[in-house]
């Protein structure tokens, strides 16, 4: 089977891998205190800091991936929310609304995007860490903020997810801060994984092989490493909005292999 038919049998999701290296931490780590209860604390803003400042948001919460963190937040909106064509599904909006859901790099297309400054955001962070370095400025409207380790590096799993918000969430302040009812594994794991993986370090590992594949296939790159945008009509499947997003992760990953072994 040839690399187009590959990208053309895959689903539509985009199922990213773990190198080698992220592999190797998730083998060996082990949580060394399995009775003690206490509060999360976290040096995610600062692994973040050369793509995103987010030392302006004074409320963090832990939360089972991204997923979780916006289910805590839909559960609790009472506003209408507008969406773009192609974003995440899990969010349902419509094409105008009181606030913003917006994913920067897009869900749409895996590039960075313009944040709207017209109304209330809530920014879903998914896609950081799998691009090259470029500053990402956060407007005052930007409300919530929704992040995780499973695209960048392939952990869905383990569903190691940040939620931060600029105004305290009561439910979770009950939940995390005072009950500590949280995945203390999955956070320290990630706690360990961020000491050790810097936040370019899924790029410089596969942006070769995404440039090369996309040579080959007469793709164009998308910010994102994991991803590729066309219009080439034989992609339609993977249409979202003007463009159909193409995931390389399947061909990336037995590129990676080849070369690791």
């Amino acid at each position: 089977m040839d690399k187009k038919q590959t990208l053309l049998n895959q689903s539509l999701a985009v199922r990213t891998f773990p190198l080698q290296e992220v592999k190797d931490i998730c083998n060996t780590f082990k949580l060394e205190h399995h009775y003690e209860v206490t509060k999360p604390k976290t040096k995610i803003v600062e692994w973040l800091k050369p793509i995103v400042d987010l030392s302006s948001f004074k409320h963090f919460y832990p939360a089972n991936g991204v997923t979780e963190g916006l289910n805590y937040w839909m559960m609790q909106e009472s506003r209408t929310i507008q969406v773009k064509d192609g974003e995440y599904a899990w969010v349902e909006g419509s094409t105008s609304g009181d606030i913003h859901y917006v994913s920067c790099p897009s869900s749409v297309d895996g590039n960075f995007c313009d944040i709207p400054t017209d109304k209330p955001v809530m920014l879903d962070l998914a896609y950081i860490g799998s691009t090259g370095p470029q500053q990402l400025h956060i407007p005052d409207n930007v409300e919530k903020i929704f992040f995780s380790l499973s695209k960048s590096l392939g952990l869905r799993n383990y569903r190691i997810g940040y939620y931060w918000s600029r105004q305290a969430d009561p439910m979770l302040e009950k939940l995390i801060y005072s009950a500590k009812y949280y995945n203390y594994h999955s956070f320290a794991l990630g706690e360990q994984i961020i000491d050790q993986i810097s936040i370019d370090f899924v790029y410089n590992k596969l942006g070769p092989i995404q440039k090369e594949l996309c040579n080959e296939l007469n793709l164009k790159p998308s910010d994102s490493v994991w991803l590729a945008t066309t219009t080439d009509p034989a992609y339609n499947k993977f249409k979202r909005g003007e463009t159909s997003r193409v995931c390389l992760s399947g061909l990336m990953e037995e590129t990676y292999n080849d070369n690791t072994v």
